[in-house]
């Protein structure tokens, strides 16, 4: 058996692939994830929430300061007239602000693991759809190779049958256009298959598709992670509101103080203790922007729920429809393979006794190639299915 090029390169690179089992299908999310940007970022979003722990734990709501002065005269009458002061100033909660930043740093934690949960559902959906398109392009290659190998025994056996002068030479041209076409039909879909799996081993970092990938549509009684997601969110809105109300004004300050004096070098030294108070007013203008700014997310947030709710029961309705229709597709697909199956059988018989002319022996394999291809995308779109009834309903593999 003769190759050519293009064919050579493809066992080549079929030789040299890694075959080794990728493991479950959980198992390639968990490989996948550990690449994934998105994992990176939404577990970034739980640092926010332990600063704002950290805060709340804090006893004041800003840093205390230190402010140091000295004063003399030695520039002018140089009398020893000398003035030091030391003072320390402590920024206080206000009434309510303390609890209300802890209520915020536990929303923050809500909303940071439910990113986390629904930046993996996300992934675990581009990850079934990458490889339910393996398996369909690895799947055709396969046929499209099954095809080339009847075309070349077909081929042989035309040409013996020409030699032996049963067949006419037109024949065995018509067999090497079948077997010329297939060799095209097999180099196009390796290339398929060979583009499905770059993108595969982009988003796995693995060359081999999962031992167990096939799932079994599942009902779940959890809440759909983007629905926790988006009540995660307003429920942070609503804290930060909580907050910002709480915080009408800067922060009152306490400080206290240390003060040595003497009025000339033959004074002696005069120290004092200073405690004071600060308390800012309020002004309506100083929170305008922010509590517009808080409105506007907790409106926005609720909004984006309400609307969420709607894509995940359209997503499902649409997920099993899909469902219902690759079942029929399926069961059909299956007899048809069946009925082409029996007529190529019989047809081949009548072929070999020189019953019937090679065009529809032809016909017939060209109609039983494609109820198998059909019969073949069906098995996958099924499986496809099943997968995206899951996803649809926020069930992880």
């Amino acid at each position: 058996m003769k190759f050519s090029g293009l064919a050579l390169c493809v066992i080549a690179f079929i030789v040299s692939t890694p075959t080794w089992a990728a493991g479950t299908l959980r198992e390639v999310l968990d490989r996948a994830w550990e690449r994934a940007a998105q994992g990176r970022i939404a577990e970034s979003r739980g640092l926010t929430a332990e600063a704002s722990h950290a805060e709340a734990r804090s006893w004041f709501p800003d840093a205390p300061s230190v402010e140091i002065s000295h004063r003399d005269d030695r520039l002018n009458e140089n009398l020893g007239l000398r003035e030091r002061e030391v003072e320390l100033n402590l920024p206080l909660w206000l009434p309510g602000q303390r609890n209300a930043k802890k209520r915020l740093a536990e929303k923050e934690t809500v909303d940071s693991r439910a990113a986390i949960v629904e930046a993996r559902l996300v992934l675990a959906g581009r990850l079934r759809e990458s490889v339910w398109a393996f398996a369909a392009a690895r799947s055709e290659a396969e046929l499209a190779s099954e095809r080339l190998e009847t075309a070349q025994r077909l081929e042989a056996d035309v040409a013996r049958r020409v030699k032996a002068g049963d067949l006419a030479r037109t024949d065995l041209l018509m067999a090497k256009e079948e077997t010329l076409a297939a060799r095209n039909g097999l180099a196009d879909a390796r290339t398929k298959e060979r583009q499905a799996q770059i993108r595969y081993r982009a988003l796995t970092g693995l060359e081999a598709l999962p031992d167990r990938m096939e799932e079994e549509a599942v009902k779940s009684d959890q809440p759909h992670p983007r629905q926790v997601l988006a009540e995660a969110a307003a429920g942070r809105a609503r804290a930060e509101l909580a907050f910002i109300h709480t915080s009408g004004r800067d922060a009152p300050e306490l400080s206290v103080g240390w003060q040595q004096s003497r009025d000339a070098d033959s004074q002696p030294d005069n120290n004092s203790l200073r405690l004071g108070l600060r308390f800012p007013f309020a002004t309506e203008g100083r929170n305008a922007a922010r509590m517009a700014a808080a409105n506007a997310g907790l409106i926005q947030a609720e909004a984006e729920s309400r609307q969420i709710l709607d894509e995940i029961e359209a997503d499902q309705r649409e997920a099993e429809a899909l469902l219902e229709n690759a079942e029929a597709t399926h069961s059909t697909a299956g007899e048809r393979v069946a009925a082409a199956t029996e007529r190529l059988r019989l047809l081949q018989k009548a072929f070999d006794l020189g019953e019937l002319a090679l065009s529809e022996l032809m016909r017939a394999r060209s109609n039983a190639s494609q109820a198998k291809l059909e019969a073949a995308r069906a098995r996958v779109s099924l499986a496809s299915a099943k997968a995206k009834i899951n996803q649809s309903r926020g069930v992880l593999p």
